[in-house]
């Protein structure tokens, strides 16, 4: 009786294995294929994608479109428009608190009446200056004029020209009738009080002793006035 039993329950054991196995396969199944036969509830399926067909032959498509390009227009130069200058405003200037003194101008005085219009000096027999007093209108007489040995100063001698000699405006200083007389002289021309009317250094005579044939040689002097 006990062995009865005994393979009642192995043949139990063994039909609910075999069940859980094909359970388990049935899952396996509907899991790898839910569209499969054996699946109640199917799912819908899935949308099919629709591929157009391509043409027999596929010719390339340019898809440049050629632009037209626009004309530059030249545009006028804008005429240039002159910058406002800013009008310069003097600024004062500080004045120092030191100052020089203005600088005082001393008059030169004015010109003498008369001026050297010659001097020349060559050889003679004797030591001589003469000369001539001369305007624009000719000769003068009357003129008084000095010499000697420093320029306004130290006068030898004065004498006018008279034209006693029938030389007008002529004068004639005798240093030596004959032979040389060595020494430096100087000849002006002064007014009744001695005032010089000519400059006393412009009319500077050296006379020598140098002989006839010596061209520095200076014996006889002329010296000519001028009035301006």
């Amino acid at each position: 009786m006990e062995d009865t039993q005994e393979e009642g329950f192995q043949i139990a054991a063994i039909v609910a294995g075999v069940a859980t196995v094909l359970v388990v396969v049935f899952y396996a199944l509907v899991f790898l294929n839910p569209q499969s036969a054996l699946n109640p509830l199917k799912p819908p399926p899935p949308p099919t994608a629709t591929v157009p067909p391509m043409p027999a032959t596929w010719t390339p498509t340019s898809t440049w479109t050629p632009t037209s390009t626009a004309t530059f227009t030249p545009t006028s130069t804008p005429t240039s428009t002159p910058t406002p200058t800013n009008t310069a405003t003097n600024t004062p200037l500080v004045t120092a608190t030191n100052t020089r003194p203005p600088r005082t101008n001393t008059p030169k005085p004015p010109p003498f009446a008369y001026y050297i219009s010659n001097l020349t000096c060559e050889h003679s027999g004797g030591t001589y200056i003469e000369g001539y007093v001369n305007s624009a209108s000719g000769p003068l007489s009357g003129i008084r004029v000095s010499y000697g040995t420093a320029p306004g100063s130290s006068v030898l001698e004065t004498r006018s020209t008279e034209g006693s000699d029938g030389r007008l405006g002529h004068y004639t200083f005798v240093l030596r009738d004959g032979g040389s007389r060595p020494g430096t002289w100087y000849v002006w021309l002064v007014d009744a009080s001695g005032k010089a009317l000519s400059d006393p250094n412009a009319a500077r005579v050296v006379t020598n002793d140098r002989g006839a044939n010596d061209s520095t040689a200076c014996w006889r002097a002329e010296v000519d006035f001028a009035l301006r």
